[in-house]
Formats: C-alpha cells, sequence, structure tokens
C-alpha cells in the first residue's frame, strides 16, 4: 500500500433503504420464500491528490429466492440489480432501470 497511490477503500457505509419479506406456496403447495433489500453503498477512501479524499456512492437491490426441496436442501437465486446514482453523468439518460443484472443460483444443503 503506498499512500496517495493505491486507491482502496478506507470506509464503506451501507444503508438500507427498503426491505419486504414474503412466504407463500406455488401452484403445487411448495413453499417459496421472497426477500428485497434496497440498498446504497458509499465508499471513501484516499484521492490520487493529497488532502482531496475521494466518495464513490452506488445504488442496488439484491432479490433472493428460496425454494424448498426437501427437509435437507433448499434451492435459491440471488438476483443483485445495479442502478445509477444521481450524481452520475448519465443517470438522466436511465433514471428508474438498472444498468447491470447478476444472477447467482445458490444452493443450501
Amino acid at each position: 500500500f503506498v499512500d496517495y497511490k493505491t486507491i482502496n477503500a478506507e470506509r464503506i457505509e451501507l444503508f438500507c433503504n427498503a426491505r419486504e419479506s414474503e412466504l407463500y406456496k406455488n401452484d403445487d403447495g411448495v413453499p417459496i420464500f421472497l426477500c428485497s433489500e434496497y440498498l446504497r453503498q458509499v465508499t471513501f477512501g484516499g484521492g490520487s491528490e493529497v488532502g482531496i479524499p475521494r466518495q464513490v456512492g452506488g445504488n442496488y437491490a439484491n432479490f433472493w429466492t428460496w425454494k424448498y426441496e426437501n427437509d435437507n436442501k433448499l434451492k435459491g437465486n440471488l438476483l443483485t440489480a445495479s442502478y445509477l446514482d444521481p450524481q452520475d453523468s448519465l443517470f438522466f439518460k436511465e433514471p428508474t432501470k438498472p444498468v447491470a443484472i447478476y444472477s447467482h443460483n445458490l444452493l443450501a444443503e
């Protein structure tokens, strides 16, 4: 690590702006758990110039789905949607839709 040359986070603040969950049964009677979280992350670190801190904000949402398979297994999916920050120069071209989406399949045994 070299002061003012290596750009790393010195501090991260994470804000959960909304959270919802629901448990329901599909048409076959299989329990499915849904959870959503809307988050804002602000990363603080040293900038490339001495005395000028770096601050980067990001907005994203996580959508979790867990489906009961049997007493020893749950199948899940995590969908993460990333949104532009109002300070981003492209924000007004797309203020409401995600600009990146990541999906991960999960298995809990």
